[in-house]
């Protein structure tokens, strides 16, 4: 369940025995009681979703009683983490228990009323403070240090979100933070290896994600989105916000030099006086003004986490937004890297529009829910003491011990 700030979308799915993702249904309701990330009217959230859920059951054909959801917003904090262990024995083979002694460790600190962890992100291990690696279990050593991503949420606002949910009949398998959802559904692995920001410019907020190496290095949401560029039509010509998005959608562009031929839109006055007309052009410009500066608040912020000149791979756009003609280049022109649209991928799906880039945090996060699975599954099938489960405890056991899958 996508719960955005101008749509919420509930995505049913089935995965076959080799991990395929088969989109069976989904259900989208315009999300109300939401405004960046914040629940500022549970009763219009609730019933949002709610909303969404019941139009996915018919589409499907299935009921839904737990969910996977998402969160962004500025009360997001990432910071990075690092820490030593001294393993039990000399030269000893590290496993699983090893790692999570370090990660404990590490989550140790954040330990409070107040914050609350929703993902712990190995960036390297570092073995006997020598020899990087990535993957420390199998091998030999003596002390054993980590890096990690801490991503952590006032627990206030989880708990809100996790109240609209449960007032919808729903429970929570877990959370995951907006752009690693779209990260994992959009991004190739040759360009978190050169360096990549990805861009996700949803209604209400702005997430990025830095990699480099492979490794995550960034993670920040800000507050501006595309209900701005909304309300500036809305100002400018003075009609409802709801015409305003439409207008958007359908004769929007990001720059007035795209524009061959300049029309006239007709429509209705906000007083049911007689329709009034606007030119296009002007309708394009107040697009672009505001979409450039959201672009230059993103590239500043790059800029001062010291990443910008590492962007190798360039810059991935995904997010409602990303669907506006000819934002690439304009936004190549701003960033002065190249620029693509991420567009989810490695899923199948009934419907077309599924594989747009507003789609990318909804099927991202099922994609990280069967990275969960196979994991857990190579564990099991390893095992030498296999015993029954259902699997609503297995979820919830991965996905409360598996944050590092990221």
């Amino acid at each position: 369940m996508d719960i955005g700030n101008s749509k919420i979308s509930t995505i049913f799915a089935d995965v076959d025995e080799i991990g395929n993702i088969y989109i069976v249904g989904s259900g989208e309701s315009i999300s109300k009681g939401i405004e960046k990330g914040i629940i500022i009217s549970p009763v219009d959230a609730t019933k949002s979703i709610k909303e969404s859920v019941s139009t996915g059951e018919t589409a499907s054909g299935f009921r839904v009683s737990a969910v996977l959801v998402n969160i962004g917003g500025n009360h997001i904090e990432a910071k990075k983490e690092k820490d030593t262990i001294t393993l039990s024995v000399p030269n000893k083979e590290i496993d699983k228990n090893d790692v999570d002694s370090l990660i404990e460790k590490i989550s140790s600190k954040y330990h409070s009323e107040n914050t609350t962890i929703l993902h712990i992100i190995p960036t390297k291990y570092i073995l006997d403070d020598e020899d990087i690696v990535y993957d420390p279990i199998g091998l030999i050593g003596n002390k054993l240090t980590g890096e990690f991503t801490i991503v952590t949420i006032k627990s206030s606002t989880l708990n809100n979100i996790k109240k609209i949910v449960e007032n919808a009949g729903l429970r929570i398998l877990d959370v995951i933070v907006n752009p690693l959802a779209s990260s994992t559904s959009v991004l190739f692995p040759e360009e978190k290896e050169l360096g990549v920001a990805l861009i996700d410019i949803g209604g209400g907020l702005s997430d990025i994600a830095v990699y480099k190496n492979g490794a995550l290095e960034m993670l920040k949401s800000i507050p501006i989105g595309g209900s701005l560029i909304t309300k500036d039509i809305s100002f400018r010509f003075k009609i409802s916000k709801e015409l305003a998005e439409n207008l958007k959608i359908k004769y929007g562009m990001a720059g007035v030099e795209f524009l061959e031929i300049n029309e006239y839109i007709e429509i209705p006055s906000r007083e049911g006086e007689d329709n009034i007309k606007i030119e296009r052009k002007d309708l394009v410009e107040t697009i672009e003004w505001r979409l450039s500066e959201i672009f230059e608040i993103l590239k500043s912020e790059l800029e001062k986490s010291g990443l910008y000149d590492k962007l190798t791979g360039g810059i991935v756009l995904t997010g409602g937004v990303a669907n506006t003609p000819y934002i690439q280049y304009l936004a190549e022109k701003i960033f002065e890297k190249d620029v693509r649209i991420g567009k989810p991928k490695e899923f199948k799906s009934f419907s077309e529009k599924l594989y747009s880039p507003q789609y990318s945090t909804s099927i991202g996060m099922l994609q990280y829910l069967i990275n969960s699975l196979e994991k857990v599954e190579m564990s099991y099938n390893n095992s030498s003491e296999k015993k029954s489960f259902d699997i609503e405890n297995l979820l919830n056991n991965i996905i409360r011990k598996i944050k590092e899958l990221f």
